[in-house]
Order: C-alpha cells, then structure tokens, then sequence
C-alpha cells in the first residue's frame, strides 16, 4: 500500500505507533488500524465520501470530514480508493 503511495498519490513518512500507523505527507493524511481480519482506515477529505464503500464519516470541523473505510482484501485497494487518498494528501498541501 505504501509503495502505491508512493508512486500515484505523492512521497511520505510511514510512523507506527502501537495502535496503528500513521502515513504523513506535509501533515498527517491517513491512519491505518490492523484488526483482526481487515484494516481499517482513515484519512480527512473536504466532503464525506458518497460510496458504499464507506463505513462513517465524522466531521473534524465544518470544512474536514474523517472518511474510514474497512479494507478486507487488497483488491478494496483500487483506482477509486487511491484517487480519494490522492486527494487527501493534497488536501492540505
């Protein structure tokens, strides 16, 4: 997943915590949570993401939204999903 990253949406800095890992681009773009049989992400777009795909959507403020997605296969890892990620780390930058 990194290296797709890497390579379509922009370069970034891989953090681990012990709960999860953290992607960082100029800011704090994506958070990956391991879980039993999925792994379970965020990342903050402009809008709440219209797809059935999503499983919530917070608001972090009037103009951010949370999206987090659940990925069970790395096939849920496609053209769309990446597209969305893209426009997470340009969200800010």
């Amino acid at each position: 997943m990194v290296e797709q990253i890497n390579d379509n949406v922009g370069k970034c800095k891989i953090i681990s915590i012990p709960c999860c890992v953290h992607l960082f681009g100029k800011y704090d773009f994506l958070a990956a949570l391991p879980k039993k049989d999925k792994l379970e992400v965020r990342f903050a777009l402009d809008r709440k993401i219209n797809s059935p795909r999503l499983k919530t959507c917070v608001p972090m403020s009037a103009k951010v939204f949370k999206n987090c997605f659940d990925i069970g296969k790395k096939e849920e890892i496609d053209d769309e999903f990446v597209g969305w990620l893209k426009q997470s780390y340009h969200l800010k930058n």
